[in-house]
């Protein structure tokens, strides 16, 4: 009888054996695919932080909406730029400053910059003609739009200097500068309006 149990237990000792390999292959199987499947969640979670922090980085687009001149008396003149400030981030900022960058080209052929502050205590500006007063806050994702003012007195070229282009720079408060540039301006009297044709 007891060689009858040791006869009857030896073919599941063989059974156990092997499936000891195949039940090995299989954790080893989904143990790869919870492995792929945690892979392709942090490469999720990164490319979503990468864009997060893309987001959050200092940004500042300033495009040109137009560009006039008029004078309100005969000694000066006065420029008018019109711009869209775009802040494309998650942060919010504020223009604190913009000049006027004239590049201008003397007889000799010597090419000079002059730089002007921006000013919004202009008398006579044109009809549309508000200037933005600056500082002015900057919404995260916001945008604002409006007009930078720079007198131009008659004295500050010297005589024959002909203007090759206007940039008007700005700076925001996270030390970004911005620059548009104009080399046209379109003249406009104080009873006309700056945006009209």
């Amino acid at each position: 009888m007891h060689l009858a149990l040791i006869a009857s237990t030896q073919p599941s000792t063989l059974e156990w054996a092997q499936l000891i390999p195949l039940g090995s292959a299989v954790i080893a199987i989904l143990a790869l695919l919870v492995a792929v499947s945690n892979r392709n969640t942090a490469r999720q979670a990164l490319a979503l932080a990468s864009q997060q922090e893309e987001r959050r980085v200092a940004r500042l687009t300033v495009t040109l909406d137009e560009a006039v001149s008029w004078r309100r008396q005969e000694a000066s003149r006065w420029v008018g730029i019109k711009i869209l400030a775009v802040n494309p981030t998650d942060r919010d900022a504020a223009l604190v400053g913009a000049d006027l960058h004239v590049t201008y080209t003397l007889r000799s052929g010597r090419t000079m910059t002059l730089k002007l502050r921006h000013e919004t205590t202009g008398e006579a500006f044109p009809d549309g003609v508000v200037a933005i007063d600056l500082p002015v806050r900057l919404q995260a994702n916001g945008a604002v739009a409006g007009w930078l003012t720079f007198p131009l007195p008659a004295d500050l070229f010297p005589a024959g200097a002909g203007i090759d282009r206007y940039d008007a720079v700005l700076q925001d408060s996270r030390g970004i500068s911005a620059t548009v540039s104009a080399s046209i301006l379109r003249e406009v009297n104080h009873d006309q309006a700056a945006d009209g044709p």
